[in-house]
């Protein structure tokens, strides 16, 4: 039955992952979901006509830039929080199994220690776990 729920919850965190993801590529990031990054517009310095209409260009590009730009760091947050929640569900996982298999083996260890005639059974207890290192 847990495996079941895992199953889903890993499948459901897997789907919004890729609704809300940005695609990493060789170490570089991007987002997904803003669109291409617009293009900044060329000074034309031939006339003072061309010149402010590429003023008026620059203005509109800046506009669009800075609605990619907001897209963007809000993705952004999003990823980080959500390998943020993933990666500190896992080392949950991990140090639930590891906790529990040290205790299993704590008391099989205790449990032949004492019906043993030939003495203490080798090896220090075991931890209780990987440890906490925080994400």
């Amino acid at each position: 039955m847990n495996h079941i729920i895992f199953f889903a919850a890993s499948l459901s965190l897997g789907i919004s992952l890729a609704a809300d993801a940005g695609v990493l590529n060789n170490g570089d990031w991007s987002p997904s979901g803003c669109g291409t990054r617009p293009e900044a517009p060329i000074i034309d310095s031939t006339s003072a006509d061309t010149f402010n209409r590429s003023i008026k260009m620059i203005n509109a590009w800046q506009k669009q830039m800075q609605a990619y730009h907001d897209c963007m760091i809000k993705e952004a947050n999003a990823d980080a929080a959500t390998i943020n929640r993933a990666a500190t569900a896992e080392q949950a996982r991990i140090n639930e199994v590891s906790e529990k298999l040290n205790a299993n083996a704590n008391a099989v260890r205790n449990k032949l220690d004492s019906s043993s005639n030939r003495g203490p059974v080798s090896g220090p207890p075991m931890g209780s776990g990987m440890g906490q290192q925080g994400y």
